[in-house]
């Protein structure tokens, strides 16, 4: 009965790929942001943008590896996917205020 409640520990051998992952994440979750930015500011071509996407994916990826070899519970997973939708709309949100003051104090 103990056994069902008690999530099991985290393996020695995952401890490695765990870290990996989450290096992962943070790297390629910086390239999705840095490679949105620039095409946002002109700096890269519009045809980039989808690269940006296929970053996002991988660093939605990296969480589900890193969630799943870490055995999260069902909360922790959920706070993993909202994490992850807000991280994809966030850029857009920044995106579309500044859109929104620009043509507000535009003169």
């Amino acid at each position: 009965m103990i056994d069902q409640v008690i999530n099991p520990g985290i393996a020695l051998d995952d401890f490695l790929p765990i870290f990996v992952s989450s290096v992962l994440a943070m790297l390629f979750g910086g390239f999705y942001v840095g490679i949105y930015t620039a095409v946002k500011v002109k700096v890269l071509k519009t045809w980039a943008m989808p690269l940006a996407y296929v970053f996002w994916l991988m660093t939605a990826y990296s969480l589900y590896v890193m969630g799943s070899l870490m055995h999260v519970g069902d909360l922790t997973a959920k706070a993993l996917i909202i994490s992850m939708v807000g991280y994809l709309l966030l850029p857009h949100a920044v995106y579309y205020m500044q859109h929104q003051v620009h043509e507000e104090n535009e003169h």
